[in-house]
């Protein structure tokens, strides 16, 4: 594998005689920092796992670490401008997205992110140490959900990151109060300390802990002897639960920082949970990580960022929210309070429709008009097929006319030596298919469920095909430069984010869209997203109001369907992606509006097709 990190520049390089460079102090960033902690916590074998470095420009937020050819092997960089430094190729695909990342499988296969990565180093470290597979929590699943669908990854993943970068920063007050404020995150993670323990596995863990046999909370309370009672508080020893995970190691290495920058007698009595977790991780290891911290990020050498301040401030203030729980699912996806709640009177909603009537702009979609397919199903293998992705046999032929008409869109698209995108890729379904009929075409597949992609490449190695590429990271981390982006029921904004990354590159696109009333507006896709929708006096909570009736479709065929509400809901459909063909439109494209050419295979089943024409 090839790990591939940012660094800012190569401060000193120590040389022994007839060996080379031994050891390297270079200014990186916190992200690549923690992942460095973690290789050398682990003691990765070098020859497993390379290390790379991309040169990145500087930022305030910069950390000097040692790295040893002894514990990280011969480094290699890309970027630096002294030619006697070892230089990485640009044709690596790992470098096709954000960093952190590293490549696997003869760099068929991509992991970007902060999590994914620390968890694929995780794993590489269990695969020799057995003993650690606790490490991946419950079913291996500790850290596994993206971060955009996970209160836990993105604490671990982003929170954290910007809680580090604002350790580096805390300095005295200037002023007569000479007040120091800690940042946020540390106030949620000591709430979230503070609540009682959950566990998937709970009445097992009972058990095996206390010596009993349950297996409910009625039973729990009717045990007499005190000694046999869990304390559900007191147990919540780590930060997922009863064990140590790699969460802890990622939020330890993270939090170390504000240990040198405050003081431990500090933060145990601002802080005593996140003290007392703070300790346990020590203990657990008879202190290993913490001297790795040490070793790599030298205070010696971060005297301005590590400095200790606790003897310059009066006064230390951290905020601890009433309510917060890593526990919790994310549920604040629109933030609409008050006045701007969405409506589901209807009579309110045709009220915003009429309002949509006076937009001057043609609202609809074209029935599909390929008669054909221009592949025949009978010639496709079994595993391009869907029957090959293990789908029940009542969504085999649904699955299949759902991928009909976007194969045929794209086919026709594509030329010789394309690269195709097929964004939220899931099992491989379409991208699949498109890599078996278009071999002369490179097709990417990016999918941010780590479960769903071990599925695809096992169709795709079972299929032999060598023109695939597999990416495990969220929309927002792919960076690559593509020809045409595919999507099939991307839920909500994701569709507006692919639609976003095809503008980027001018590619053309063919994207089926999801979950409408799962829109909402992120830092760089808003809506309504043509100028036409901005200008027309539609409110936001309005346009909202009207996605989330498009999620209203049913099946025409079922004597429960409330047909009327059914069609207003496929009205509602074409509403909203005429807002999106107009925000193309603008950019340059000509953009075709259909429908699957089976509509009953899918309540959801517009297509937008964009070719760019400017």
């Amino acid at each position: 594998m090839k790990l591939y990190l940012t660094y800012h520049r190569i401060v000193q390089a120590r040389r022994v005689e007839s060996i080379g460079p031994d050891t390297y102090r270079l200014k990186v960033p916190p992200q690549s920092y923690i992942v460095l902690a973690l290789y050398r916590y682990f003691e990765i074998n070098p020859s497993n796992v390379e290390v790379h470095f991309v040169q990145c420009k500087a930022s305030s937020n910069v950390l000097t670490v040692v790295l040893s050819s002894s514990s990280f092997g011969k480094l290699r960089f890309f970027g630096q401008e002294d030619d006697e430094k070892q230089t990485t190729s640009l044709d690596d695909p790992a470098l096709f997205c954000q960093l952190p990342s590293i490549s696997t499988r003869e760099s068929t296969s991509i992991v970007s992110g902060l999590c994914g990565v620390c968890r694929l180093i995780t794993q590489e470290h269990v695969s020799r140490d057995k003993s650690a597979v606790g490490l991946l929590g419950f079913k291996g699943n500790t850290l596994v959900a993206p971060a955009d669908a996970s209160l836990w990854t993105k604490f671990c993943e982003l929170d954290m990151v910007r809680c580090m970068e604002k350790i580096l920063k805390l300095e005295s007050s200037n002023d007569a109060s000479n007040v120091l404020t800690l940042p946020d995150e540390i106030g949620q993670l000591e709430r979230h300390l503070q609540q009682p323990l959950k566990s998937h596995n709970i009445y097992k863990l009972i058990n095996l802990v206390k010596n009993v046999r349950i297996s409910s909370h009625g039973e729990h309370c009717q045990l007499t002897d005190t000694e046999q009672r869990f304390d559900f508080h007191e147990n919540h020893k780590f930060a997922e639960g009863y064990e140590k995970t790699l969460a802890d190691i990622m939020l330890f290495i993270c939090l170390e920082l504000a240990e040198r920058r405050l003081g431990r007698e500090l933060l145990s009595a601002k802080v005593p949970h996140v003290s007392g977790w703070f300790e346990r991780v020590d203990h657990d290891d008879d202190g290993k990580l913490h001297h790795v911290c040490n070793e790599i990020l030298p205070t010696m050498d971060n005297t301005t960022t590590l400095a200790n301040i606790s003897s310059l401030v009066a006064t230390v203030q951290v905020k601890v929210p009433q309510e917060f729980s890593l526990y919790k699912s994310d549920t604040k996806k629109l933030n609409l309070k008050e006045d701007q709640i969405l409506t589901t009177n209807q009579a309110e909603v045709l009220e915003i429709l009429r309002k949509v009537d006076t937009i001057r702009t043609d609202i609809g979609s074209e029935v599909n008009d390929w008669e054909t397919n221009l592949f025949e199903w009978e010639s496709i293998p079994l595993d391009a097929r869907p029957e090959g992705g293990k789908l029940p046999p009542a969504r085999i032929l649904r699955k299949r006319h759902q991928l009909e008409s976007l194969v045929n869109e794209v086919v026709q698209l594509a030329t010789d030596g394309d690269v195709i995108v097929d964004f939220c890729s899931g099992t491989g379904h379409l991208g699949i298919i498109l890599a078996y009929l278009l071999p002369r075409c490179h097709i990417y597949l990016l999918e941010n469920k780590e479960e769903s992609q071990l599925r695809a490449m096992e169709r795709v190695v079972r299929l032999g095909l060598r023109n695939v590429t597999f990416f495990q990271c969220n929309l927002d981390y792919f960076t690559a430069r593509f020809d045409i982006g595919v999507s099939l029921h991307a839920c909500g904004v994701a569709t507006d984010i692919v639609l976003e990354k095809c503008f980027a590159q001018k590619a053309h696109f063919v994207s089926c869209p999801c979950c409408y009333g799962k829109l909402y507006n992120i830092e760089h896709v808003a809506y309504p997203r043509s100028r036409l929708f901005q200008e027309s006096g539609l409110l936001l909570k309005e346009y909202f109001c009207i996605a989330h009736c498009a999620d209203q479709t049913h099946d025409l065929t079922s004597d429960r369907t409330n047909v009327a509400k059914a069609q207003q809901g496929f009205h509602c459909m074409d509403v909203i992606d005429r807002d999106r063909a107009l925000r193309a439109e603008e950019l340059g494209y000509r953009v075709l509006r259909k429908r699957l050419k089976d509509e009953g295979c899918t309540p959801k089943n517009r297509l937008l097709i964009g070719i760019f024409t400017r």
